[in-house]
């Protein structure tokens, strides 16, 4: 089963991923190895450069490494997973960070260049920034974790050189069963979305009124 797995993997299109993926801002998968005595990038490291890149100039950050963080490079890897297909879609469930931290702006726009379409449904939770629901009233995580989370469907059928995704966005705030009851009521053609028009330099995946950053 494994090797059968693995022949898939390889050398057969691939046209749907989706997970949940780790969340750690300390990575288990390296992006460098060791050839000789020299650090060199691997191949996802190789792949993650382009999230270090802003409209075809370096981020500039001081420090990048949540861009090293497992869950970007579960996305970055299906992200060129399903453009090598040609079509497919992506669907992973992960912490919600990149989809406003300055730091993923690179990230957010290599997603827009390179999907068709692009929902995001933030189940938020996030006990770091102390998150509440709009109306004052407790958010609770879906999970056991600080962190929010987000589910990302990228979906891929054709692309146009120039033609950038069409980014559709939704919030779930609440207690965890509450969402639970939502996530399993709705679908993706139920649900009330928000379409967003992400701009330079950000290219943010939350409603803003880019005039007030």
């Amino acid at each position: 089963e494994a090797n059968a797995a693995s022949r898939v993997k390889r050398d057969l299109p691939i046209m749907v991923v989706l997970g949940n993926p780790p969340y750690s801002g300390h990575s288990a998968n390296s992006s460098w190895e060791m050839v000789g005595k020299k650090k060199k990038l691997n191949f996802i490291g190789q792949l993650l450069q382009d999230y270090y890149f802003i409209d075809g100039k370096p981020l500039g950050e001081k420090n990048p490494k949540w861009l090293q963080d497992d869950y970007v490079k579960f996305l970055r890897w299906g992200q060129w997973r399903i453009e090598r297909t040609g079509v497919g879609v992506l669907a992973l469930i992960t912490n919600h960070g990149y989809l406003d931290n300055p730091t993923f702006r690179g990230m957010r726009q290599q997603l827009i260049q390179s999907f068709n379409e692009i929902y995001i449904l933030d189940l938020h939770g996030n006990s770091k920034k102390r998150e509440r629901c709009p109306d004052g009233s407790i958010d609770e995580n879906v999970f056991d974790i600080m962190p929010g989370v987000a589910i990302g469907f990228f979906i891929k059928s054709s692309k146009e050189a120039g033609i950038p995704a069409i980014v559709h966005h939704a919030d779930v705030w609440g207690l965890r069963e509450n969402k639970y009851r939502c996530l399993l009521d709705e679908d993706l053609k139920k649900t009330a979305w928000t379409l967003l028009e992400p701009q330079s330099p950000f290219y943010l995946f939350v409603p803003c009124n880019i005039n007030r950053l």
